[in-house]
């Protein structure tokens, strides 16, 4: 009853959830070109999750599962679904999500060779539907986070503009076969980490890290009221954590999302790739709606425009606190960001927005705002 009467005013007073406010990029948030000006490893289509097992560092793109090799991508296999999501262990095991519906373990050979192992298709009766990200526990253990019951990982603008919740975050144990739920219900879980003996998991819906607690329900954010939809994480060796935002909110999105007959008429009538919503890329065509600031000014898009596509990476400590920020600015290039890892002494960057695999010096990257 008190939840119902706070939503009624909240909607009646355009605050609380119906808020249409989106937080301010400064401080450590303040945006610069380090996405834009970072070094251009290699060029490759439908690049989208990265892993290292310490040795070496494996790269998915579709179907194709990559290792950099002198400095350039190797094709190591080619499966007959996509790589949805990538986590390596220092064992030289793999596990690799295909499809979104099956986790499949690969152990490498001593001939560098990739044997299969164990497979996942199902948790708790319910099949593996969009699963998203995945990562090693120091006992082998794998945890994943599957975005959605309802759609695919390459619809996750559709999961967003329904007001998905039907997210999920797993344990799974390939020496026993034992499964896990960690959290459910959750609005698009898109990326799993575990850190200092907690597991944290993105709700990339509700703009938030979170811990998991043993009792398998969230015990309060660790990085809340983002400015972007946050996704994969991996660990840093300084302590704490690097994320990936693969595009950031903008307050006419916001508005959309709370007017429902708007959005229905919207996804019915509309092309997807027209909608008033996030992209992974933006400025390919004029047929894009247009927002305020973002119309070009004298043949010039404002990099302070509000975002259609943006990159972004943040650079978190243990305690949730954000301590330096990567930004591909709205004119930018490099958006679209899914992946960030530390390999060789350099933080990697995915963008899968503009299909390029981005090395930064971690010096650079770790300089505070």
């Amino acid at each position: 009853m008190l939840t119902s009467l706070r939503n009624w005013s909240d909607r009646l007073l355009g605050r609380g959830s119906a808020a249409i406010t989106v937080p301010v990029m400064d401080g450590a948030l303040k945006p610069n070109r380090q996405l834009d000006d970072a070094t251009v490893v290699a060029e490759i289509a439908g690049i989208d999750d990265l892993a290292s097992d310490g040795q070496q560092l494996w790269i998915s793109a579709g179907a194709r599962l990559l290792r950099l090799q002198e400095g350039q991508p190797v094709l190591v296999r080619e499966f007959n679904e996509n790589i949805t999501a990538l986590a390596a262990q220092a064992k030289g095991t793999l596990a690799v999500a295909l499809g979104g519906t099956q986790v499949q373990l690969l152990h490498t050979q001593a001939d560098g060779s990739l044997r299969d192992g164990p497979a996942l298709q199902s948790l708790q009766g319910q099949p593996l539907h969009s699963v998203n990200a995945l990562a090693f526990e120091a006992d082998g253990a794998v945890l994943l986070s599957d975005g959605s019951q309802r759609r695919s990982t390459d619809q996750w603008c559709h999961d967003l503009m329904e007001l998905g919740h039907s997210g999920r975050v797993a344990r799974w144990q390939p020496s026993t076969g034992a499964v896990q739920s960690l959290a459910s219900g959750l609005h698009h879980a898109f990326g799993v980490l575990s850190l200092d003996g907690q597991v944290l998991y993105s709700e990339s819906w509700k703009h938030r890290v979170t811990p998991a607690s043993v009792a398998g329900k969230g015990t309060g954010a660790l990085v809340g009221e983002l400015p972007g939809y946050p996704s994969r994480m991996s660990a840093a060796a300084g302590g704490g954590f690097w994320l990936s935002c693969f595009v950031c909110r903008s307050q006419l999105v916001e508005f959309v999302l709370r007017e429902p007959a708007y959005r229905k008429r919207m996804l019915q009538e509309i092309d997807p790739r027209y909608w008033i919503a996030p992209a992974l890329s933006s400025g390919h065509s004029f047929l894009e709606p247009l927002q305020g600031a973002g119309v070009k000014q004298m043949g010039m898009l404002k990099p302070w425009a509000p975002p259609r596509s943006y990159g972004l990476v943040l650079r978190v400590a243990a305690d949730g606190r954000i301590l330096s920020s990567l930004h591909s600015q709205v004119d930018g290039c490099h958006h679209g960001v899914t992946a960030v890892i530390e390999w060789g002494g350099a933080l990697w960057v995915a963008s899968k927005g503009a299909g390029r695999l981005l090395r930064i010096d971690l010096n650079k990257a770790e300089a505070r705002t």
